[in-house]
């Protein structure tokens, strides 16, 4: 059977058919389009911020008024929802309890409406009322989980899933998980959310998805699971970037990368089915750029760079010297840097290079498993790739070792580098 999900993104509302490889164009205009939801009527809400550029100060957001547009079962608009409060900020947002929750970044907030009476309430979970109107925790989810109501406080750093009473919204508890968190879900029966910050999908149980960039937005069903992956860019320049959707199968095996051409940022996915709308009449969308078999070219999200060797390595960071622009050069005989094998990755590929003049070789681990060996005879930049062990995936220590350290100012005429250096590395990849 098919499965369609709604897509928010900065200029439109899409829908997409992974598995058939279609989708629409559900509308347009009222963007930055952020929170989705569904009653049991299967009505859908859709937050709309009516502006799509990036707020660049205060003042800006403090002037946005938010709506929320409603959907029928043809996917056809049928109201605009405004509270008599100003909705600033809309981001994620649920339908439960017979109320539709909205998340309010900029007032610490979350709107509720009343879907029998149409009254609207506010609610601030802050414990502290001094951070009603300031944007201290960025709430940007709200969900029922666990028969309690669970909220993501992003806190622009180390994130904290917050869980409330769903009778009197009283705080119960909180987890820490993620940075720059949005979305929470189960995998495998585990808490789990987009940790955004660190481009990767984190679990209450150490399971592990990598996904480079700024993974936000997802949908879990047994046909599939549809992630949002949006490009790394400053605020400014958001809404003229491009956007992806990563297609897995329900294990987290890659099946497509979907490039969305200048929709900006992907900002949520709401599982639509297949029956319960109708898409006779919806805007085909023709835009895509569809991989299969291999990653995006814009955001693959399976490359480390320079950066990642003196940024990522950890306690192992006075292994390396501080990354320069197109390389990372080892400081110790064995250089090991932290990498993430998805489900279904089988090579990995390497860029090195050595300065040295004359022979030097490279031994490549896979924690103490020899992948193999890179043979320099003379000063030089080699690409290697080698296999990885079947049915590999998680987190593993790469390592690069040497059979000795060599000083550039002792060894190469005129050379003024007292640095003692093993291997320049350019880049690591893993592929399908």
């Amino acid at each position: 059977m098919a499965q369609r999900f709604l897509v928010s993104t900065t200029h439109h509302l899409l829908a997409i058919d992974p598995e058939e490889r279609k989708l629409w164009r559900v509308h347009s205009g009222s963007g930055l389009y952020y929170g989705l939801a569904k009653d049991d009527k299967e009505r859908l809400y859709v937050g709309c911020r009516n502006a799509v550029l990036g707020p660049q100060d205060e003042s800006v957001r403090e002037t946005e008024a938010g709506s929320i547009l409603v959907l029928d079962r043809g996917l056809r608009p049928i109201d605009e929802l405004q509270p008599p409060f100003p909705l600033r900020d809309v981001h994620g947002m649920d339908c439960f309890d017979g109320r539709l929750w909205v998340t309010c970044s900029f007032d610490n907030m979350v709107a509720i409406r009343d879907l029998t009476t149409g009254e609207w309430s506010r609610w601030y979970p802050a414990p502290n009322p001094n951070d009603r109107g300031h944007d201290v925790h960025h709430f940007n989810t709200v969900c029922r989980m666990e028969g309690q109501i669970c909220i993501v406080a992003h806190r622009f750093g180390p994130s904290e899933l917050l869980f409330y009473d769903r009778d009197t919204l009283q705080l119960n508890s909180a987890i820490a998980l993620g940075a720059y968190s949005h979305d929470v879900f189960r995998i495998k029966g585990a808490i789990a959310t987009c940790s955004s910050r660190d481009g990767r999908m984190v679990s209450m149980r150490d399971d592990e998805v990598r996904t480079g960039n700024v993974p936000r937005g997802i949908a879990l069903t047994p046909s599939g699971n549809l992630m949002g992956i949006s490009v790394n860019s400053r605020r400014a320049e958001r809404h003229v970037q491009s956007g992806i959707l990563r297609w897995y199968t329900p294990d987290w095996h890659f099946r497509a990368d979907y490039l969305l051409p200048r929709v900006g940022m992907v900002l949520a996915i709401l599982e639509a089915g297949e029956d319960a709308y109708d898409w006779e009449n919806l805007e085909v969308w023709r835009e895509a750029e569809i991989t299969a078999g291999e990653y995006n070219r814009l955001a693959p999200g399976n490359l480390y760079e320079p950066n990642s060797f003196s940024g990522c390595a950890g306690r192992r960071a006075m292994e390396w010297h501080a990354a320069e622009e197109s390389h990372c050069w080892s400081a110790s005989r064995r250089a090991t840097l932290s990498i993430h094998i998805n489900p279904g990755e089988t090579r990995l590929r390497v860029r090195l290079g050595s300065a040295l003049p004359g022979p030097y070789g490279v031994e490549i681990r896979l924690g103490e498993t020899l992948l193999g060996v890179a043979q320099f005879s003379e000063p030089g930049i080699q690409d290697n790739q080698y296999g990885l062990p079947v049915g590999l995936a998680g987190s593993v220590q790469l390592s690069f070792q040497v059979p000795h350290l060599w000083r550039p100012a002792e060894t190469i005429s005129g050379n003024l580098d007292e640095r003692l250096l093993g291997v320049a590395v350019y880049e690591v990849t893993l592929a399908l």
